[in-house]
C-alpha cells in the first residue's frame, strides 16, 4: 500500500547513456592529464600526476612546482581543453540531478491533482502521523501538508503524497485539492494556525468534514466558529482515557484490547435501492447474525439508540455498527455498494 503511493520516476535509456557519456568524458580527461604528466615529468609518480591533473581542471592552481617547458605546454593544453570538457560534464550531471528533483515534484503534483474525495492532513507531527497510519489501514486516499521540509521528506519516505508549504497559504490549500476533498485534518502544533486553516478550508469547501486540534478551550470555541466539524483536544482526550482506566479499569482494558483486534465500531450510510433499504433489522440480522446495530441516525425522528428488530432501515440512514472487520466490509458492500470502511 505504502509503496504504491510513492511518486515513481522513470529513467529513460537516453538519460542513462547521457550520464555514462559524461562520466566517460570526465574519466578520459583525468586519465589523459595523468598519463601526460607522468610521461613528461619523469620524476613524478602516478599519484602526483593525478593530483596535479585534478587541481588543474578544477582551477584550484598549484603555483610554480618546477614544471619543465614541455610540462608547462601540456598544462596549458589541459587548461584550454580539459577545463571546458570537465565543466560541461559536471554541469550536465548537476542539471540531470536537478531535473529529476523537479520531475519528482511535478509527478507528485500530478498525482495530487487526480485525487478526489480525499483527506488533507495539515501538519505531520505525532498526531498527524497517527491519523495517516489509520487512513492507510482503511485504504482512504490522503495527502500531507507541512511547512518543515524534513517532515515532508519523512512523509514521502513513508510513501505518502506530500506538499511542502504553509497550510495557511491559499495556494497550497488549493494545490492540495481542498475544494474536492472529503475532509481536512488540522493537526498543526499552533492553535492560531489551526483556526486560520479551518477558516480557509471551510471557505473553500462548504461540505468538507474538518477536524481540528486544539490545546485550549478558548481555541476550541474559535475553531468551532471558524467552521470545524469536530474539535479534539489531545490533553482532554488523554485525561479522559486516564480517568477511565482508573475508574473503569476492566472496561478500559476491554476497549484497549479490542481496538487492536478485528472487532471494530464503524458507521455506514444506507444507499437507496441497496439490500438494507426497506428491510428491518431482523431481516438484515438473519444475513449478518454477528453484527450489532448500535444506533440509527436520521433527520426525523432523532437518533435511535439500540433499535429493535422491527426497526426498518431507510435510504439515507447513518448506522453505527459493531463487528469483525471482514464481516463489516461485506455489510458495507450491501449497504453502500462498495463504499470504503471508515472505522473509529
Amino acid at each position: 500500500m505504502l509503496s504504491s503511493l510513492k511518486p515513481r520516476i522513470q529513467i529513460t535509456g537516453e538519460e542513462v547513456l547521457h550520464v555514462l557519456r559524461c562520466l566517460v568524458v570526465l574519466a578520459g580527461v583525468v586519465a589523459f592529464g595523468t598519463a601526460g604528466f607522468t610521461l613528461i615529468e619523469r620524476d613524478w609518480g602516478l599519484w602526483k600526476s593525478l593530483f596535479f591533473t585534478l587541481i588543474t581542471i578544477t582551477t584550484v592552481g598549484y603555483g610554480d612546482q618546477g614544471l619543465s617547458p614541455s610540462g608547462e605546454a601540456f598544462a596549458a593544453v589541459l587548461l584550454l581543453f580539459g577545463i571546458g570538457t570537465a565543466t560541461y560534464s559536471l554541469t550536465s550531471l548537476v542539471q540531470l540531478v536537478v531535473s529529476y528533483h523537479g520531475a519528482g515534484k511535478k509527478r507528485m503534483q500530478e498525482r495530487i491533482d487526480r485525487l478526489t474525495d480525499h483527506f488533507v492532513i495539515c501538519g505531520f507531527g505525532r498526531i498527524g502521523q497517527i491519523v495517516c497510519e489509520q487512513l492507510v489501514a482503511a485504504a482512504v486516499p490522503f495527502l500531507v501538508i507541512d511547512s518543515d521540509p524534513d517532515e515532508v521528506e519523512n512523509a514521502i519516505e513513508y510513501g505518502y503524497l506530500a506538499l511542502a508549504g504553509n497550510s495557511t497559504d491559499d495556494e497550497i490549500l488549493a494545490a492540495a485539492g481542498i475544494p474536492r476533498a472529503r475532509g481536512v485534518v488540522c493537526a498543526i502544533n499552533s492553535d492560531a494556525e489551526n483556526v486560520f486553516v479551518t477558516l480557509c478550508a471551510r471557505e473553500m469547501n462548504k461540505t468538507a468534514f474538518i477536524a481540528s486540534r486544539a490545546s485550549t478551550a478558548a481555541a476550541a470555541r474559535r475553531m468551532e466558529r471558524a467552521g470545524a466539524s469536530i474539535v479534539v483536544s489531545p490533553y482532554t482526550t488523554a485525561g479522559q482515557n486516564i480517568a477511565d482506566a482508573i475508574l473503569r479499569p476492566r472496561l478500559s482494558e476491554f476497549l484497549r484490547n479490542h481496538s487492536e483486534s478485528d472487532f471494530e465500531l464503524s458507521e455506514l450510510t444506507v444507499a437507496e435501492g441497496s439490500f438494507f433499504d426497506g428491510r428491518s433489522i431482523r431481516e438484515v440480522g438473519e444475513r449478518f447474525p454477528t453484527v450489532v446495530f448500535v444506533a440509527i441516525d436520521r433527520a426525523k425522528p432523532a437518533t435511535i439508540v439500540r433499535p429493535g428488530g422491527s426497526q426498518v432501515f431507510l435510504a439515507g440512514d447513518h448506522i453505527t455498527v459493531a463487528g469483525e472487520r471482514t464481516i463489516l466490509e461485506e455489510v458495507f458492500r450491501e449497504a453502500e455498494a462498495g463504499a470504503a470502511l471508515a472505522s473509529v
